[in-house]
């Protein structure tokens, strides 16, 4: 595979988690590179990684982590 074929694909792979964070952020009232938007892009790689691979899921389990 080639690099650019790998980056497009890694792209689209996450693309998830950016839209996640994005509306993560929205909610929360704060932006995506401040250090609360860090923490969360933080976060939602490791619920991705654990296998939320949904937009919804990841927000889902991001609200279930605020209310604990």
């Amino acid at each position: 595979m080639s690099k650019l074929n790998r980056a497009m694909s890694f792209q689209d792979d996450l693309s998830p988690v950016f839209d996640a964070l994005s509306a993560w952020c929205r909610e929360q009232k704060f932006k995506p590179d401040s250090l609360q938007g860090c923490a969360a892009a933080s976060r939602l790689l490791d619920l991705f990684e654990d296998g939320f691979t949904t937009t919804m899921a990841l927000l889902d389990a991001m609200r279930r982590q605020a209310a604990a």
